[in-house]
This record gives C-alpha cells, structure tokens and sequence, in this order.
C-alpha cells in the first residue's frame, strides 16, 4: 500500500510538472488587442486621482508589448510612454509598465502599473482648487434646485414674517 501511495503522489507531480506552460508572446504595438488593452489601462488611469490631474495622461507611445496566458487571465504586459504637461520631472512624456488582466471566466478586465505618475505639486494643487470648485457649484445648484422646489416665491427680506414649516417640509 505504501508503494501505491508513493507511485499516485509521484504520478500527481508529474501530470501537475506536465501542465502546459504558456511563455511570453512578443506582439506588434498595433496589434488590435494590444491597443485596446493600453486605451484601457490610460482610460482606468485617468480615473484614479481625486483632483482630476490624471485626466492629462495621454498614450504617446506603445514601447513594447507580450501576452501571456495565464491559468485565470490573459495576461497583457505593456511599456506604455504616457504624455502629461504636469509630470514633477517636467518632461513632456514618461515610461510606465502595465500589465492588463482579462479574466479567462467572464472577460472583465482589470490592470496593475508598476509606478505610478508623479505630478507636480502646483498643478496638482491648481486641480485641487477646481475640484473644490466645481463640488461647490454641484452643491449650490442642488441647494438652489432644493430651495426653488420648496419655496416657489422668495421669502419676504427683513420685517415680515413668512409662514411656518411642517417637520416634514424640513
């Protein structure tokens, strides 16, 4: 019995060592799935910074790029060069690694970069402020929008009273 235990463990080893390896494909920059994935993983970028600055990124250049099967996804590894006039370096584009995973199981994409942009603190203060800004502007308008559904007929100024609330009017 013992020997039959040794034999199925060495036989499970064995068919796990000879499970198909997918190396490395080098592909064309222009290669159709190669564009999508990289528009995916800028656009997804784009969306990752609070203040809106990643929203300068622009691809200028597909460098390099290989797909690897893997077990779970399709494995899309890109060096993409991204422009931004906002890089702390001053330098008009910049180099990044990528890799783009599309899940073997339902397509759903999702993507890793191995350093992220670093941009300069005036600019990034600069989107700072229009972001407050522009938050603010939503809220007034929605106050304003709130307060017109409420109040059809401005309140009276000074001296005059207006009409109580309901609770639930508040």
């Amino acid at each position: 019995m013992h020997v039959h235990l040794i034999t199925a463990a060495t036989w499970l080893m064995a068919m796990c060592a000879a499970e198909e390896r997918h190396e490395k494909v080098t592909k064309q920059a222009n290669d159709a799935d190669i564009v999508l994935a990289a528009n995916f993983a800028v656009d997804e970028l784009r969306k990752l910074s609070d203040t809106g600055i990643y929203t300068t990124l622009d691809l200028a250049q597909i460098k390099d790029a290989s797909i690897q099967v893997g077990q779970f996804h399709i494995n899309t590894f890109l060096q993409l060069e991204l422009a931004s006039p906002h890089y702390k370096s001053c330098l008009a584009t910049e180099s990044f690694s990528v890799v783009v995973m599309k899940s073997t199981i339902d397509d759903v994409l999702s993507f890793a970069i191995d350093t992220f942009p670093v941009m300069d603190e005036a600019a990034i203060e600069t989107f700072w402020i229009d972001m407050v800004e522009r938050k603010r502007a939503a809220r007034d308008a929605v106050f304003a929008n709130w307060a017109s559904e409420h109040h059809p007929h401005p309140l009276p100024l000074t001296g005059q009273s207006s009409s109580s609330h309901s609770k639930d009017e508040l």
